[in-house]
């Protein structure tokens, strides 16, 4: 998938399929790093979309990394959004 393909998804809920045919269901998320200077991309799994979309809602900066996994969104071929 190309990155705009990826950046309509963006925090959607969905099953993500990669490039090693595993499949994921959770909710891509991006996050601007400032030191790197790069946009980075997490997975943040079923299980943990409630509690990081309520420490979003507070403003917590690093949820993104203790509720997901970085991924590389060329690594992603398909993506089926949930209903």
């Amino acid at each position: 998938m190309s990155t705009h393909e990826i950046h309509d998804l963006i925090f959607h809920k969905g099953i993500f399929t990669f490039n090693d045919g595993q499949q994921n269901t959770g909710m891509i998320v991006a996050r601007y790093n400032i030191v790197q200077a790069r946009i980075e991309y997490y997975l943040i799994p079923e299980s943990n979309i409630i509690a990081y979309q309520a420490a979003r809602s507070k403003f917590d900066s690093n949820t993104h990394r203790e509720l997901g996994t970085m991924v590389d969104i060329e690594h992603i071929v398909n993506a089926k959004l949930a209903a």
